[in-house]
């Protein structure tokens, strides 16, 4: 491309990272007398793809439920598909005999691996 002067733009790149919120806050959370504490964002990502790192409010619901039935989970094995932030699958890890957590995004996969060596 060129301007009036004849000369070609600069190009101007920016490294992924600017569009990535990665301020994650310790947050405390309490289900029965389970207190899990992980990193999370406080609020969404405008990036679909970066959904896992907020605890979604459904995730909440289905922890309190399952912290007041834990013995349905005792001896069980659990796969959590797109884990996001990892709240229901730690929150199983202290119920179960095996827990696999998994998701897809790199970023989220990143900031989780904290978390879960912090926990463990």
């Amino acid at each position: 491309m060129e301007r009036d002067g004849g000369e070609d733009d600069d190009i101007v790149c920016l490294d992924e990272s600017f569009f990535i919120n990665d301020n994650y806050q310790l947050t405390r959370f309490t289900f029965g007398s389970q207190v899990l504490e992980l990193y999370c964002l406080q609020s969404a990502s405008t990036d679909f793809d970066l959904t896992g790192q907020l605890v979604w409010p459904g995730a909440e619901l289905l922890n309190h439920y399952l912290s007041k039935n834990a013995d349905m989970l005792r001896g069980c094995s659990v796969i959590e598909l797109g884990s996001g932030v990892g709240i229901t699958g730690i929150l199983c890890s202290r119920f179960c005999n095996e827990v696999v957590m998994t998701d897809h995004n790199d970023e989220v996969l990143k900031a989780r691996l904290c978390d879960i060596l912090r926990v463990l």
